[in-house]
């Protein structure tokens, strides 16, 4: 499922009327998606593949970081469906964690193993954790919706000026922004980043 439909992304865009451009915005709104889950710096759930703001089982394998406390690089977690705890880095049945073991903090990043937990603590090995979990967003926010509705029409009235950096109009000359984000699509995608998240653009 997209992070907008065309038709709430036609109420955006000056000057369209009727479903005939709905591929093109269409298009538009799986960029929007890729390249704002890459602003927020959410992974891609496979090699090869784009990063999305919608909800992804991503699989992450974690340095153990002793005690109770484990933190993952990503929010939300909206799930989890596996961990296994190896020092010998084997993932093996042996080594999977009862789910009855922990508490998920999802909009924290944080599975906290209980007090009654039959695990006791994770491990300190590199790499000794792997973690299968649900990230993104299951609904997705009004206000990143509406980000992308301004900058999937500024992309899509800015279309024709592909690769140029400004325009002659009206006796003079104005600059194009290209495609880069909105400034008001960064604001409103600001609260939503990762911890050390990187955007060049």
């Amino acid at each position: 499922m997209a992070i907008m439909t065309a038709a709430e992304a036609r109420l955006y865009v000056r000057g369209i009327t009727g479903t005939g451009e709905d591929s093109n915005l269409s298009t538009l709104i799986s960029r929007a998606d890729a390249v704002f889950a890459s602003f927020l710096g959410l992974p891609p759930a496979s090699a090869g593949a784009a990063a999305t703001l919608e909800d992804t089982t991503i699989t992450l394998y974690i340095d153990g970081p002793g005690g109770q406390e484990l933190r993952l690089p990503y929010a939300p977690i909206l799930s989890v469906t596996s961990i296994h705890d190896s020092d010998d880095r084997l993932y093996s049945s042996a080594d999977l964690v009862a789910a009855s073991d922990y508490e998920l903090y999802g909009d924290e990043s944080l599975i906290r193993l209980t007090d009654t937990s039959s695990h006791g603590y994770w491990s300190t090995t590199r790499r000794a954790i792997k973690v299968a979990a649900v990230i993104g967003f299951s609904t997705i926010p009004e206000d990143i919706k509406h980000a992308a509705g301004l900058q999937v029409a500024h992309w899509f009235q800015g279309r024709d000026h592909v690769g140029r950096k400004s325009i002659s109009q009206g006796g003079g000359s104005i600059t194009v922004n290209g495609l880069d984000l909105l400034p008001e699509v960064k604001q409103a995608l600001a609260p939503y980043r990762q911890a050390g998240a990187i955007w060049v653009g």
